[in-house]
């Protein structure tokens, strides 16, 4: 999967997961303290009304009640554990979608520079492997954009990738590259298509992963601080 132009996305991702650690994981904290704290003066309230006879009972009511504490508290932390994580991808993902003009164009070309580059790359070998003869040579390489993407950047990104790719590969090839009559749903970045085999490099699967990626890294940035007592 191409993946050219998205080294900046995860730099984004992680420095977002660190910014968020302290202030969120701070707000967990101090709830999970309220909570022990809680049970604490719950369990002070039961041993100050014990008779001596009743102690032994009460101190098992002291322990559940510790145990409840504790239980809740890592409940708590799970909870923000995963809300953490998913709304520094969400908000990464949002980022991405809300680039302006130039820097998001800059992005598509990107990413359709590599596709491309990687269909060429699999043709070099597919002829050297069966002969040019049983080589795939689809008669155009589609370019696929949602609506809003292709009224606005999709000209410029076919253009912007013939630039680059120009001192690589053939004007031939560069011609086929051509932008697709239709528009698709997704929800940002685009669609290679090239005879009856697609490349899908829209946002969504490319954030797919990234998360799968990145998501113990995330984690790590996230929760390596001292979140208990």
């Amino acid at each position: 999967m191409a993946m050219m132009g998205l080294e900046k996305i995860t730099d984004r991702i992680l420095a977002e997961a660190q910014e968020r650690a302290d202030k969120i994981l701070a707000e967990a904290q101090a709830e999970s303290e309220k909570i022990t704290a809680d049970y604490a003066a719950r369990a002070e309230q039961i041993r100050a009304t014990l008779s001596s006879e009743a102690e032994r009972e009460g101190m098992e009511r002291v322990s559940r009640a510790k145990s409840t504490a504790a239980t809740n508290k890592r409940n708590l932390l799970l909870q923000t554990q995963s809300e953490l994580i998913d709304g520094v991808f969400d908000g990464a993902f949002e980022f991405v979608r809300n680039l302006d003009a130039e820097k998001y164009t800059d992005l598509l070309t990107g990413l359709l520079c590599a596709a491309f580059a990687e269909q060429m790359e699999a043709e070099s070998v597919g002829r050297t492997l069966y002969g040019a003869e049983d080589a795939i040579d689809p008669d155009a390489y589609e370019v696929l954009l949602n609506q809003r993407d292709r009224d606005r950047y999709g000209a410029a990104v076919i253009e912007g990738a013939r630039k680059k790719l120009g001192g690589k590969l053939s004007a031939e090839k560069l011609a086929k590259l051509k932008l697709a009559d239709k528009a698709v749903s997704i929800d940002g970045g685009l669609i290679l298509r090239f005879g009856e085999v697609e490349s899908n490099c829209s946002l969504s699967l490319l954030f797919a992963q990234l998360r799968e990626e990145l998501e113990a890294e995330v984690g790590h940035a996230l929760f390596d601080v001292k979140t208990q007592n």
